[in-house]
């Protein structure tokens, strides 16, 4: 099952260096652990249009009173409500706030936007998918989550290519 991503028809999915390198790994070679993750959710949803710079990212860690870990999957909420109206340009990663996601050692990015990448550049997706961090997008009601930390489960489908559905799920403390 291949999956082919269309600007109009947003879906939650996870991409895989196959979606940047046709060489790359495919999301059916991932390993089911890959994607049972801790993660942060860092909420961007009050700043100003524009990239999200290394600064952002510090910040919000600040006002949530915590900093990113290795190995988690850094979840960034960076709209006010959820909606279907989202706005344009999506507010992508800077090259400096990718790379301090890499300095980081992270295993994954989560975002509810539809792309990481303002515009058509890619060049995040790029830097994280060559360095093996798993990118999921379009994620929903990231408003709902009341834990800074938890648990993440993402569920892609065994797509033999770069990108898949997925459901992402939230695994709260206050739910077990």
């Amino acid at each position: 099952m291949q999956f082919q991503t269309h600007p109009k028809v947003p879906f939650t999915r996870v991409e895989a260096p196959a979606f940047v390198d046709r060489k790359g790994k495919t999301v059916d070679l991932f390993s089911v652990e890959s994607f049972v993750n801790s993660a942060v959710l860092l909420d961007l949803s009050g700043r100003s249009l524009g990239e999200i710079d290394d600064e952002d990212l510090e910040g919000a860690e600040e006002a949530a009173g915590l900093s990113i870990r290795e190995g988690e999957v850094v979840v960034l909420h960076a709209y006010k409500e959820d909606s279907k109206k989202r706005r344009k340009p999506f507010p992508g990663l800077s090259e400096n706030a990718t790379n301090y996601l890499l300095f980081r050692r992270i295993a994954g990015v989560a975002a509810d936007c539809q792309s990481i990448d303002e515009g058509n550049s890619m060049r995040s997706h790029r830097l994280l998918l060559r360095n093996g961090v798993f990118i999921a997008e379009d994620l929903c009601n990231l408003s709902l989550v009341a834990q800074s930390r938890f648990r993440l489960l993402t569920l892609p489908l065994r797509a033999k290519g770069g990108v898949s559905a997925a459901r992402v799920l939230a695994l709260l403390d206050s739910h077990w």
